[in-house]
């Protein structure tokens, strides 16, 4: 179980490299139009993450309980996540701050 906690541990830390800006503008367009299309783009990014599962290995059943592989899924989707709604608000116009 210690294994799957330190693999837990290095997995959270790489998912710190790559986030989304804490602001996106757009010249003439209010706040509150670039959070609705922000909050789109979210929605779009979880719809097509939304049956990512990968395949756990006979080691990682093993070991882990399929933790590992669990933990490996949730960093890719939220990374993907995070850089479909990243493309999406810069397809439609936005520059991140």
């Amino acid at each position: 179980m210690s294994r799957a906690i330190a693999i837990a541990t290095v997995l959270l830390a790489v998912t710190g490299c790559s986030t989304s800006p804490d602001r996106w503008t757009k010249s003439d367009v209010p706040r509150s139009q670039a959070d609705a299309d922000l909050a789109q783009c979210r929605y779009q990014a979880k719809a097509a993450t939304a049956s990512y599962r990968s395949t756990p290995t006979a080691s990682d059943e093993k070991e882990t309980g399929g933790l590992g592989t669990a933990v490996g899924d949730g960093i890719v989707i939220a990374q993907t996540q995070v850089d479909l709604t990243n493309d999406c608000m810069r397809a439609r116009g936005y520059v991140g701050r």
